[in-house]
């Protein structure tokens, strides 16, 4: 029987998760690998298939509810939607505020959590170097591509939703950069401030399907395949570094409907660079404190689970 502690930390993990969903190279998934909740996160929704929504429709709930780790489900799924609807406001506003400190943060939050994702591959061949070149480059690729031009209509609002969802799963680039790499950020913006109810319910309805087909995927992949999977969403955290980066030059923007201006497309460049261009300072020293205190809170999240780990 897990301990109510438990469940409050990854109700805390899930609130991380949900918050910090706002950075553009930040997505879910990262964050859950970070956070050591994502194999557990992708078997869990995994397990919700055939047999199991029998022993529910057959009235069994507790097995049905130890079959997919119901609590554990609730408990971080929880966490998400709270950080979804309340912190990543004030999440945002940080973001905006000092860009190179949070980005700094995460870049090398990012680099410790891929190197120890790389750790756990314990059998290396030319396909799991393959995996990790074709995530890497994948990622990689979605970060320098133009946004695209789609139709603003129900069926990509659906589309929309199911990749925003996706990036709960899979680790790389956030909901929030899908959104405007397709081109749907102020479509969905809008919608949901109009309360246009049908964009609305396929924009959640595609989401709610994008966690599920694709952790039911990976499911099946990381049991067949596991090396090569691990080494695959380590390749795509590493080509999300280039969103990352602290220093960007800016090409285009999106409105929020604030009426608030972010950017939709922007390139990384070098600090002396961005002084040139910007005429701001590059806050370089801060720069590398915040990419060190990064660090050093991987190295806390892996002691603090380890120790959890042993008294469980």
């Amino acid at each position: 029987m897990r301990k109510p502690l438990h469940y409050l930390f990854l109700y805390l993990k899930g609130l991380c998760i949900g918050a910090t969903g706002v950075l553009q190279g930040i997505s879910g998934g990262s964050m859950s690998l970070l956070l050591g909740v994502h194999k557990d996160l992708i078997l869990s929704i995994g397990a919700i298939d055939s047999t199991s929504l029998r022993l529910l429709l057959r009235g069994q709930l507790g097995k049905f509810w130890r079959a997919i780790n119901g609590g554990f489900l609730v408990a971080v799924f929880a966490g998400i939607v709270t950080g979804l609807l309340t912190l990543r406001a004030i999440f945002h506003f940080y973001v905006s505020q000092y860009p190179i400190y949070i980005s700094s943060f995460f870049f090398s939050l990012v680099i410790i959590a891929a190197l120890l994702l790389l750790r756990k591959i314990y059998r290396w061949n030319p396909g799991v170097v393959l995996s990790i070149a074709t995530g890497l480059a994948l990622s990689y690729y979605i970060t320098i591509a133009s946004p695209i031009a789609t139709p603003d209509n129900l069926l990509f609002a659906f589309l929309a939703g199911f990749l925003a969802g996706s990036t709960f799963i899979i680790p790389g680039v956030s909901g929030a950069f899908m959104l405007m790499f397709i081109g749907k950020y102020q479509y969905i913006l809008t919608s949901f401030g109009s309360l246009e109810t049908d964009v609305i319910i396929l924009f959640i309805t595609g989401g709610i399907l994008g966690i599920t087909v694709i952790a039911q995927f990976a499911a099946t992949l990381l049991t067949n395949y596991y090396n090569a999977i691990v080494g695959l969403f380590a390749g795509l955290m590493i080509g999300s570094l280039n969103k990352i980066w602290p220093w960007r030059q800016v090409y285009e923007y999106a409105t929020t409907i604030q009426g608030e201006r972010i950017p939709a497309f922007d390139k990384s460049i070098l600090p002396w660079r961005y002084l040139e261009i910007t005429g701001k300072d590059p806050q370089l020293f801060y720069a590398i404190l915040m990419m060190a205190l990064g660090v050093f809170s991987v190295v806390l999240i892996e002691k603090v689970a380890a120790r959890l780990k042993t008294r469980s």
